[in-house]
């Protein structure tokens, strides 16, 4: 994994993925936190993100996908158990097989990762807007997304 601390500080280079079905985002939050984001995870040495992505997935749900696009590039910079996170992330599109059991799921289920740590659960649009999640812009950027007119984005955010 690329990550990195010194005392306080820490580095994360990470990938995340945003899949949409039938007007829904699939978000996943643990049981100590009080936010959802995208479900992804970290780069490793020699891996480029778009497989990362497909890896993280299959670990966190058992399921192979395939990559649409590169949506935005994220830096971010904020606080988290008591560490001050510098984040670059990239945030692909990607779709579940036709058919797959999850697209139809309702209600929050666990992942298969570190014995359920990680809780999944489809959002539809208008849900996500009452919803803490991380990116911010997520709940902006949805609707473009499931238009299709999205558009590559780099963005830097600070605390």
């Amino acid at each position: 994994m690329i990550t990195f601390s010194e005392g306080q500080n820490k580095f994360n280079f990470r990938v995340a993925g945003i899949a949409v079905h039938c007007h829904r985002i699939l978000l996943h939050t643990t049981l100590q936190d009080d936010f959802w984001n995208l479900p992804g995870g970290r780069v490793e040495l020699q891996e480029s993100t778009d497989q990362a992505l497909i890896r993280e997935i299959r670990e966190e749900l058992g399921i192979d996908i395939q990559i649409d696009k590169l949506l935005y590039v994220n830096e971010d910079f904020f606080e988290y158990d008591r560490m001050h996170y510098h984040e670059i992330g990239f945030y692909y599109t990607f779709s579940f097989p036709e058919g797959h059991e999850i697209l139809e799921r309702e209600g929050e289920f666990p992942g298969i990762e570190d014995g359920g740590r990680l809780i999944f659960k489809w959002f539809t649009v208008e849900e996500l807007q009452d919803l803490a999640v991380y990116p911010k812009e997520l709940k902006t950027d949805i609707k473009s997304m499931i238009d299709g007119k999205s558009v590559l984005k780099h963005r830097i955010h600070h605390p």
